[in-house]
């Protein structure tokens, strides 16, 4: 299998070494500023395996800077932000990569339709949903790696999921599972990611608000400000894809979640999660304002509450200046 990774950054990294693995032929399609840094290979810090700290290294891949340079490829895996998917870019890789199953990771309730406008037909678009925690380290504060890299670590009982046509998700998923990486067939990767994903946006904006503390969300009124933004996130998601809410995550949009989440996690999770979550989705910022506008739109317009999730968006900080320079590293 001849895999192209669009993004070389935290997701792009780990897919690439363990389709490698697997036994995919792997090029990394980046910016030409980054063609170097990329070619010279990456070090990596896999946090499932007992000795954490001990570095990897990631080589022996291609790396492709224009569609003229792509050449044949089987499979083409979008790694980038869902705003990072938007440009001209993306249907020119289209009309150079022929009949290439592409697959789409990103969370955006739009993002499978942007794809598909940049003309690739809908058998040929294979959905995903992105389980694991990945990031470049050491994070402030962190000392035990001996070298910068990139660190993750695949959740137990979390494996990647995947929806499309029945050839093409076998081909990615067998490929995935042989190079180690947890994978799964689904009937519709999606919407099993949308549900989720409504639940965590409302928390996250919430926890951005406070700072990015723990303690901080817990002790303030965005704690309940989330909780009833759950809700509305997952109302207007159940109806605009005539779904019924998943019993379980129901449980998402109480405030209790907060307190057990956050004791779960620091029993489970083998890296700092708080810094984590500030570095990892301070980097991703547009993504996270986008996906809760669209919400908010989506509610509005169909005449459903939006109250709390507009009174989050409000209580964020003034965005980043854009990192549209990255797209294709991020």
């Amino acid at each position: 299998m001849r895999v192209l990774v669009v993004g070389a950054g935290a997701v792009g990294q780990v897919y690439g070494r363990h389709l490698q693995l697997g036994g995919a032929d792997v090029t990394f399609f980046v910016r030409d500023q980054y063609r170097a840094t990329t070619a010279a290979g990456f070090t990596l810090y896999p946090l499932n395996r007992r000795d954490k700290a001990a570095p990897i290294r990631f080589e022996g891949f291609q790396v492709a800077t224009s569609p003229a340079e792509v050449g044949s490829v089987d499979v083409v895996l979008l790694t980038v932000s869902s705003p990072a998917l938007r440009g001209g870019w993306l249907a020119n890789l289209v009309a150079a990569t022929g009949g290439a199953t592409y697959v789409v990771l990103q969370p955006g309730l739009d993002d499978r339709k942007i794809v598909e406008q940049a003309g690739v037909s809908a058998d040929r678009i294979v959905s995903g949903v992105i389980s694991l925690l990945s990031y470049p380290a050491p994070l402030p504060g962190e000392t035990r790696f001996p070298e910068p890299g990139m660190a993750y670590w695949f959740p137990p009982a979390s494996p990647s999921l995947f929806s499309g046509s029945a050839d093409r998700v076998a081909a990615i998923v067998a490929t995935l599972r042989a190079g180690k990486q947890p994978a799964k067939r689904t009937v519709d990767a999606a919407k099993a990611a949308m549900f989720p994903s409504a639940a965590m946006m409302p928390y996250l904006v919430a926890l951005e608000a406070a700072g990015w503390s723990f303690r901080g969300l817990v002790r303030s009124p965005h704690a309940a400000l989330a909780a009833r933004g759950a809700r509305e996130a997952l109302a207007i998601v159940g109806r605009a894809h005539v779904a019924r809410i998943p019993f379980g995550i129901r449980f998402a949009a109480r405030r209790s979640i907060i307190r057990t989440g956050l004791w779960f996690a620091r029993r489970v999770v083998p890296l700092p999660l708080e810094t984590y979550l500030k570095e990892h989705f301070t980097k991703v910022g547009a993504q996270t304002r986008e996906m809760m506008e669209h919400y908010i739109a989506l509610g509005a317009a169909a005449g459903q509450s939006v109250e709390a999730l507009t009174e989050l968006l409000a209580a964020l900080p003034a965005p980043a200046s854009s990192s549209s320079a990255r797209v294709l590293s991020s």
